[in-house]
């Protein structure tokens, strides 16, 4: 009997497919059986303080020499009838999507350097941590508070143009003082390429005005423009006072001649998304880019897409025989059903479905269980794929 080999454990995605007839994971323990074992799938990250807590699983050796699963089960507890496929991954970070929206209006001359001056070093700390980002900028590039952005984030191609695809996107809008948030609903057909389904949304308004459209209103909007949107995170640099409030003042004159008007509708949404606020008052933003950029390195969470595994031996992956399970990590199971299609998603509760139900080589959660995963510090996920032999030629 061909047994499988002992896997080592990677501090990087590690794919492993073994294949093991008639094996119920939920027997298999720190005793040998002689039996060749497949493992359940297992991908966590979890939000901890100084890193990226890491779940590690070893294959260690039974009493006769056969790998064993050191008392793992399966999270759904059924027994897999010919073969599994094995994915751990020991770090994975998600992509981040983030969309800054500038106010170019006139009394914005300080603010709007200070932002240019922070752009690349905010781009740089997201890259360098490994998270795979894009950056759409709303604002104009020429004019008095315009801004073109240099090299690395920009393209080079100031102060014309400093898009510099997939990573930058600059649209050369002008934005007014009460319009940042109509302005990047507007704009949506122009930035929308850029977003992605399974990355994390961030918005950022920097701005020494108030909004005319509503926090309510905007949260709602921009909810509907794409289910991936859900759970974006408001962020944004204003004031918190201005000068209705007589007694800050004249403690603070040169802060309330700062501030056209107190940011009520951003300061809103960074409460209702638990997001990062920027004093414009201090008119240093190198603290809230700094605050910013780890925000969104340490909101990495569990993948929403897998490639599908190659099998090992005679067999072929059975792609009717899949079983797809969340753990929370706080005792919560669920196994999710696959649904036809992303259109489909949007008639379940969860579910998950090939990229290609014809061919497929990815396997997808529809976005509503993308957000549900993600939100779990120490979730985990299970997907076990079912084999047939192969037929002969």
């Amino acid at each position: 009997m061909s047994l499988v080999p002992r896997v080592p454990i990677l501090l990087t995605p590690l794919l492993i497919l073994a294949c093991a007839r008639g094996v119920d994971l939920n027997q298999v323990g720190g005793q040998g059986t002689g039996v060749a074992v497949t493992s359940i799938v297992t991908l966590s990250i979890g939000d901890q303080e100084g890193g990226t807590e890491v779940p590690t699983t070893l294959l260690g050796d039974g009493s006769d020499g056969a790998p064993d699963t050191g008392g793992l089960t399966s999270t759904g507890g059924e027994p897999i009838d010919e073969c599994a496929a094995l994915y751990e991954s020991a770090m994975k970070q998600l992509p981040a999507d983030i969309i800054l929206v500038i106010d170019n209006s006139g009394s914005m001359k300080v603010e709007a350097a200070s932002v240019k001056a922070n752009m690349n070093k905010f781009s740089s700390k997201i890259i360098d941590s490994g998270v795979d980002v894009h950056v759409v900028l709303i604002s104009s590039i020429d004019g008095k508070n315009g801004m073109c952005i240099d090299p690395p984030l920009g393209g080079g191609g100031c102060p014309l143009d400093d898009t510099k695809l997939p990573t930058f996107l600059h649209i050369d809008h002008k934005v007014s003082s009460n319009n940042p948030l109509q302005k990047l609903l507007d704009d949506h057909e122009l930035w929308k390429g850029q977003m992605r389904p399974d990355a994390r949304k961030h918005v950022v308004v920097v701005s020494d005005d108030n909004s005319d459209l509503g926090s309510k209103a905007f949260d709602a909007a921009f909810k509907a423009l794409d289910p991936s949107y859900e759970k974006y995170r408001f962020h944004a640099i204003v004031g918190k006072k201005d000068a209705t409030d007589q007694e800050w003042c004249a403690k603070e004159p040169e802060c309330c001649n700062l501030t056209a008007a107190a940011g009520e509708v951003y300061l809103n949404l960074i409460k209702k998304t638990k997001g990062v606020y920027g004093d414009l008052c201090k008119q240093d933003f190198t603290p809230v880019f700094n605050a910013l950029s780890k925000e969104v390195i340490q909101n990495s969470g569990l993948a929403c897409e897998w490639a599908i595994p190659e099998p090992m031996g005679d067999e072929v992956i059975d792609f009717n025989d899949v079983h797809v399970d969340f753990n929370d990590g706080m005792g919560e199971l669920l196994s999710i059903s696959q649904v036809a299609d992303h259109e489909a998603c949007k008639d379940a509760v969860d579910g998950w479905h090939f990229n290609d139900p014809n061919a497929p080589t990815k396997l997808m959660v529809c976005p509503q269980t993308c957000t549900k995963i993600q939100l779990a510090p120490k979730g985990s996920m299970s997907i076990k794929f079912g084999c047939n032999p192969l037929e002969p030629q």
